[in-house]
């Protein structure tokens, strides 16, 4: 892979993880209720992975490229720069996002700024388990839209779908954030009181990406052509 062509993957998932999350957490700021928050985060994500998906695979989260390395997919050098491009792009929505409101974002059910957040009832297991299970969906709507070749050509929208379905589902328990990237970007400027939440918010997607790539690329993946369609999608 030239220098320049890894600029541009880096660059596009850079870019695409500042707008999912300068949308999606600025769309909990201004008030939005879940069916507005989960169409915001949804649409933002499908445009984005539909403008990316031939640039850079579109990973936009870090749970995601990890999975791909698991499965061996994406080397660990590659993968170890997608994700510092996904986190510089969500904290510098989550700064864009603090510095506009003048440092007084507008507090949402104690969301802070749009950050994902747990419900008081629900204990770490139970955060970590609903992320795990969100994610886990997300990740098979990633692998059946977009990675395997016998995939439809329908753009990044179903894998946009999958993230507003899971936040009408889970955005009561836990934030559905499905996304290390998406929730760091804004905790860091706010919320870090809640260290605890670091583990909750990359354990639990974590789990459910990387036992969903297992599972679709040894038992369901197309057996022809799939190295070819992967390294376009991943690498």
């Amino acid at each position: 892979m030239s220098d320049k062509s890894l600029e541009s993957k880096l660059i596009s998932e850079c870019i695409g993880t500042f707008a999912l999350t300068f949308i999606g957490a600025g769309s909990i700021m201004m008030g939005g209720d879940l069916l507005t928050v989960a169409l915001a985060h949804g649409v933002v994500l499908a445009i984005v992975v539909t403008a990316t998906m031939n640039i850079s695979g579109a990973h936009i989260n870090p749970a995601v490229t990890i999975s791909m390395m698991v499965v061996e997919k994406m080397d660990n050098s590659t993968g170890m720069k997608y994700i510092g491009s996904q986190l510089l792009g969500a904290c510098v929505a989550g700064l864009a996002l603090y510095l506009l409101l003048d440092g007084r974002p507008i507090a949402i059910e104690g969301h802070g700024m749009g950050t994902p957040s747990p419900h008081s009832e629900l204990g770490m297991l139970g955060v970590i388990g609903v992320e795990a299970v969100l994610t886990f969906l997300l990740l098979f709507a990633i692998w059946g839209t977009a990675v395997d070749p016998r995939a439809p050509a329908i753009g990044g929208w179903g894998i946009g779908m999958m993230v507003a379905v899971d936040i009408m589902m889970g955005g009561g328990l836990t934030g559905a954030a499905m996304n290390p990237a998406r929730w760091m970007g804004t905790w860091v400027f706010t919320d870090m009181a809640d260290m605890n939440h670091i583990l909750y918010y990359w354990a639990g997607p974590l789990l459910g990406a990387i036992s969903c790539s297992l599972l679709y690329n040894n038992y369901i993946m197309a057996p022809e052509d799939d190295d070819a369609k992967l390294s376009d999608h991943d690498a």
